[in-house]
């Protein structure tokens, strides 16, 4: 049923679902407000403007006090509020808060109903702060916004080792919003993936990033650091709870090596991930992001991609993380994560092989030359006339004849294909060099499922040297060759 209400209408109605439940302890309990022309996402910025969310979120007991935006409801909100126990929740009843929350959704006409209330078996523990976390993006909205995908970048770098991106990539995810607090946690978290030295490089990398930024008269957010774990906080406990959710409900353990067992559950799960400067979701963001950038991780990279989910990262934003570290970090990177995503999502995907554009440049478009080419290919010129050809899986240029000159191919990277008119394809890969008879009508390009680069250059040129372009390769003499 689906009213406007009252503020005493909300409160029996809270008190009167909760409060029914027998043995009410720790309770997650999700409510779907609706509203008109934004009047929902005027109602939580109000909230948020005004320190009434943020003094909720300070009474004694509250794990969890958020709002997040359904994407499939412009119009909607959900409010997630979780109690560690019910004096904490009497508590907040008997705050001036709850009656100041109930007057403004009066203020904006919302109406309101719970969709979701639930009990967890042994997660968190009662004295866990990790969802107190304000100020974060909304996990359920469809985007990757620009602060995870800052993290998701950095995280990829770190990873990758390559700190002259990094430093690029921190000063621009510094621009997009990020915070100092949330570039430190996430490169520190990845010590325990991608080990302290890497962990070491890109700290000191953001620090270097910072000073020069001061110095300049930039200041960035520092943003809010962890909240102290309590005396008595359990993190074997915690972390075994914080991994069994990861994994998916079902226990984990690791008994080939019981130490290391102990290692993730109380350190990893239960120290690094009770640090609430970052969400659980944002950490499996950087944790996929910097698997991704691991060679012969893939196992390890699907498992967190499915422990992403379980996390509450959406479906969506894991779908943009390819694209995002194929233009920021490099392609093999996002081809790992789109073959990950295709055996946990069941996406379509036909796996390639990718070159490493740091060893030989991809260069620009090759536009002057597109109208002879199926497919992008990408010009790079180097030193004495030699310029280095790069590929896309697929791409061919057309047959071509070279009329007074000999051209000489120099594959360096990928898997191609060189053919001449009425002979048999050669395979192009590192190493394999052509010379191509002045005269001859040929094509060459990438394989279906490779990129492809080689060096060009010309030799025995002579006066009135020329290029002859003539009909594509067509699809079923490419595919022949295949």
């Amino acid at each position: 049923m689906k009213y406007i209400m009252k503020p005493r209408h909300f409160i029996i109605l809270f008190l009167s679902m909760v409060l029914s439940l027998p043995g009410f302890a720790q309770t997650t309990i999700n409510i779907r407000y609706t509203g008109e022309n934004g009047a929902a996402r005027k109602y939580a910025q109000e909230m948020e403007e005004s320190g009434i969310a943020a003094r909720i979120r300070a009474v004694e007991g509250c794990l969890r006090y958020d709002y997040y935006f359904p994407a499939d409801d412009p119009e909607g909100l959900l409010l997630i509020d979780e109690w560690a126990d019910q004096a904490a929740l009497n508590r907040y009843h008997s705050s001036p808060m709850m009656g100041e929350a109930a007057a403004l959704r009066e203020k904006y006409k919302l109406s309101g109903r719970m969709v979701r209330r639930y009990q967890p078996m042994d997660f968190p523990a009662p004295n866990s702060r990790q969802t107190v976390i304000t100020n974060n993006e909304n996990d359920m909205e469809p985007t990757l916004s620009p602060r995870r995908q800052g993290l998701a970048v950095l995280a990829a770098l770190e990873a990758k080792g390559d700190q002259a991106a990094l430093e690029q990539a921190v000063a621009e995810a510094l621009d997009n919003g990020l915070t100092i607090s949330e570039a430190k946690e996430a490169l520190s978290q990845l010590y325990a993936y991608t080990g302290f030295p890497r962990s070491l490089n890109a700290l000191g990398t953001l620090q270097r990033v910072l000073a020069k930024r001061a110095a300049e008269g930039i200041q960035d957010n520092p943003g809010k650091d962890a909240d102290p774990l309590p005396a008595d906080y359990d993190a074997l406990r915690q972390g075994t709870a914080v991994q069994t959710k990861l994994v998916g409900g079902q226990p984990f353990n690791y008994s080939f090596v019981p130490a290391t067992d102990y290692y993730l559950k109380a350190h990893l799960f239960g120290d690094i991930f009770a640090r609430n400067n970052l969400s659980f979701a944002d950490r499996e963001i950087v944790t996929v992001s910097a698997i991704s950038a691991l060679p012969g991780c893939e196992s390890q990279l699907v498992s967190h991609v499915s422990g992403a989910r379980n996390m509450g990262v959406p479906d969506a934003q894991l779908r943009a993380l390819p694209a995002l570290l194929e233009e920021k970090v490099g392609l093999a990177e996002a081809e790992r994560l789109r073959g990950a995503l295709k055996t946990v999502l069941g996406d379509a995907h036909t796996p390639v092989q990718t070159v490493d554009f740091s060893v030989w440049p991809k260069g620009q478009p090759n536009s002057a030359y597109a109208q002879y080419f199926t497919g992008n290919s990408y010009l790079a010129p180097m030193e004495g006339g030699i310029a280095n050809v790069t590929f896309e899986p697929g791409c061919r240029n057309n047959w071509h004849i070279h009329h007074g000159q000999v051209q000489v191919l120099i594959c360096v990277a990928g898997r191609g294909w060189y053919q001449e008119w009425g002979k048999p394809a050669v395979q192009l890969v590192p190493g394999t060099i052509i010379e191509i008879p002045e005269g001859a009508k040929h094509w060459h390009g990438a394989a279906a499922d490779s990129w492809m680069q080689h060096l060009t250059y010309h030799k025995d040129v002579q006066e009135g040297a020329s290029n002859e372009w003539l009909e594509p390769v067509s699809d079923e003499q490419y595919l022949k060759v295949q």
